[in-house]
């Protein structure tokens, strides 16, 4: 741990709470099937999730630092990703997010999404649930996005929100109250 970096000063990850002072790490790896819908279903397959939109982004000299991106460049992902969904923000019931558990990446991930939400028509408040797996094992490198899929995918099938795990009360840097979102 060092003042200012990206690790957990006590070995916690505490995605969007007040008492987030960092991430750890973990190790692990994920293996997903992803099949085109109409194979997997003329084939008996048995469908978990379907993915309706993704996007990439890399916000480059925009970042706020060297491991912390944008909040438009996050913002645009989103976006993207919700549009090439076509899903509107208000049929979203839950977001697995990035969440590192640090006092800059989750505002920024949280004011991302709001604004990606907004412009894409939502207008209500605290509807959609935020978390993140590092809670519960650590940032996985590069084994993070597949494992956060899988704990989404496992939510859709068990019609279950995932807890936060040590949450306990908001980031003060995170308006929630006029977000989308509530942990």
């Amino acid at each position: 741990y060092k003042e200012g970096e990206i690790l957990s000063p006590d070995g916690h990850c505490r995605a969007f709470d007040a008492d987030s002072k960092g991430t750890v790490f973990g190790s692990g790896a994920g293996v997903v099937v992803l099949r085109r819908l109409e194979d997997a279903l003329r084939d008996g397959d048995h469908v978990y999730a379907v993915v309706r939109g993704s996007a990439i982004n890399n916000d480059g000299s925009s970042k706020v630092g060297y491991l912390a991106p944008s909040v438009d460049g996050q913002a645009g992902a989103v976006s993207e990703a919700l549009a090439i969904a076509g899903v509107g923000p208000e049929s979203i019931t839950y977001v697995e997010a990035h969440g590192t558990g640090t006092p800059i990446g989750d505002p920024i991930e949280v004011a991302a999404l709001t604004q990606a939400y907004r412009a894409a028509g939502a207008t209500a408040n605290q509807y959609c649930g935020i978390g993140s797996l590092k809670t519960n094992i650590g940032h996985l490198d590069t084994a993070a996005g597949v494992a956060s899929l899988i704990k989404a995918t496992l939510g859709l099938v068990h019609r279950e929100i995932p807890a936060n795990l040590g949450w306990r009360a908001p980031n003060p840097s995170i308006d929630f109250a006029t977000s989308p979102f509530y942990v």
